[in-house]
């Protein structure tokens, strides 16, 4: 079959100047629709981490935040003392002084949650000293492994300032020097175990 020539006109240098058309275009490529997102994700979960581990550092700490380390919500209920309707304030003619408030030590909870973690490598280390825990009367300790990066020294961590004379007690019964308030993974107080305490 032959095909008549036609001399060019406008609309075949309009087709010149922009490409092919309808079948003919070209195919877009499959990696980059694909590599383009899972590079905008891990740009993302980078600049995260930077951010977390820029704040770790802020507040004074080494190194990198541990995984485990959680940071936990604790709901602190606080109730204002009401003046007694009888009481009545006197005028007196010689100025009082006010004793002022004596820091109160909050009681030692034997029902908090102590975990205690080994983190020394030395078979049922966690255990024994668990077992201690609970001669002493503490009523919910456990043991388990530290996952994470391991203190320097053997440490008591505890997250809440109600908790400091618990933790405390905790250490003076297990022969522990380091208490600190910090990040604690699993319950109300951690014992991070990196030698024994006994030895």
């Amino acid at each position: 079959m032959h095909v008549p020539d036609f001399p060019v006109d406008e609309f075949d240098e309009a087709a010149e100047e922009r490409g092919p058309v309808g079948v003919h275009r070209k195919r877009k490529r499959i990696l980059w629709a694909i590599a383009a997102p899972l590079l905008i994700f891990i740009g993302a979960g980078a600049l995260a981490y930077g951010v977390v581990v820029y704040l770790w550092r802020a507040q004074g700490n080494e190194g990198v935040p541990p995984l485990d380390s959680l940071p936990r919500a604790t709901v602190v209920t606080t109730v204002a003392a009401t003046p007694d309707a009888a009481a009545s304030p006197s005028v007196s003619a010689t100025p009082s002084t006010t004793p002022s408030p004596t820091p109160t030590v909050e009681p030692v909870q034997f029902g908090a949650s102590v975990s205690v973690l080994n983190g020394a490598g030395i078979a049922g280390l966690a255990g024994t000293n668990q077992a201690k825990l609970e001669a002493a009367g503490f009523t919910a300790a456990t043991a388990g492994n530290i996952v994470g990066e391991k203190p320097s020294e053997n440490t008591v961590r505890y997250a809440d300032v109600g908790l400091e004379s618990t933790a405390a007690k905790v250490a003076e019964v297990l022969g522990i020097s380091n208490i600190e308030r910090g990040v604690v993974s699993d319950g109300d107080i951690s014992v991070l175990l990196v030698t024994d305490p006994a030895a």
